[in-house]
């Protein structure tokens, strides 16, 4: 190998060049291949799942918020008639249920 000495290089310690780079050679480390066909595929199943349910929690607030709003129009409703709050039945939260 050829080293060429100027200005830049005569603080630089050359001891340990060689050490390393039998080192990077001798090691056998499997490559990493970003653009195979599973890793495309991997990233566009991982994309497509947060995609899924981003959309899920979006449609369940949609669903909890219209719920909310039903609930509050009939106990209104109710209230307005006459029918005290103890007599209305209240749902279970579901919103962790299986």
């Amino acid at each position: 190998m050829t080293m060429f000495f100027n200005r830049d290089t005569q603080a630089h310690d050359f001891s340990a060049d060689s050490a390393y780079r039998a080192y990077l050679i001798s090691r056998n480390q499997a490559p990493i291949v970003h653009h195979s066909g599973d890793m495309q595929w991997k990233r566009l199943r991982v994309a497509i799942r947060r995609v899924r349910n981003d959309v899920r929690s979006f449609f369940a607030a949609i669903h909890m918020a219209l719920i909310a709003d039903k609930m509050r129009r009939a106990r209104h409703e109710l209230a307005r008639v006459g029918v005290q709050h103890a007599d209305i039945p209240t749902l279970p939260d579901r919103r962790n249920a299986p």
